[in-house]
């Protein structure tokens, strides 16, 4: 399952539950999530930090010391199904800027369609492009420093996707990547084409 520090992952059609590292589209969960323009963000990846250290244990060295139990990785995106939107994620300035989010924060705190999600399955095959921990692959632009102020949580092509979901990122070929900040008061996801 695990080689190099990296954890690739696919699809199956197991059913989704809360415990799950999930990746889908959610435009109705609770709590919404607004965008500068206010705009509503889609909730597109829900992350368990307890399930993600079983899944990666590589991870138990940034979290040492941290209170993490409960606590879980939300990642929103800026989706329009009827418009172009790949520049609302690709850019890390508007992803700072709050046209993608991500809160780590507790299980509970926001609801959503669990039909909506699919489960992330560990596999040992070094060929997928969607992976969990190590470091990032295809990073355009981004400096060493970047790297340090974050963790480095994984990245998820589109086309690995299920059908139902792989234009979350507006084209399957694009990758988003997801980090959280070391201290877990966010975090900083965005997409770049390939």
């Amino acid at each position: 399952m695990e080689k190099n520090g990296y954890v690739n992952f696919n699809f199956l059609d197991s059913k989704a539950n809360i415990n799950n590292i999930l990746v889908g589209l959610d435009l109705d969960y609770s709590n919404k999530v607004i965008a500068p323009d206010g705009h509503e963000l889609a909730l597109v990846a829900f992350i368990p930090i307890e399930n993600l250290l079983t899944i990666a244990p590589q991870f138990k060295t940034d979290f040492q010391d941290m209170e993490y139990k409960d606590k879980a990785i939300y990642v929103f995106s800026y989706y329009d199904k009827e418009d172009y939107f790949l520049d609302y994620i690709t850019e890390i300035d508007d992803a700072i800027q709050g046209y993608t989010r991500v809160i780590v924060g507790d299980k509970n705190q926001f609801k959503f369609n669990l039909d909506k999600f699919y489960p992330i399955n560990p596999i040992e095959n070094l060929d997928e492009m969607s992976f969990l921990g190590g470091q990032p692959e295809y990073l355009q632009q981004e400096s060493y420093d970047f790297l340090e102020k974050y963790i480095f949580i994984g990245q998820i092509l589109g086309m690995d996707l299920p059908e139902e979901v792989n234009e979350i990122f507006y084209l399957t070929e694009n990758i988003g990547y997801i980090f959280i900040n070391r201290d877990l008061s966010g975090g900083l996801f965005f997409v770049q084409t390939t």
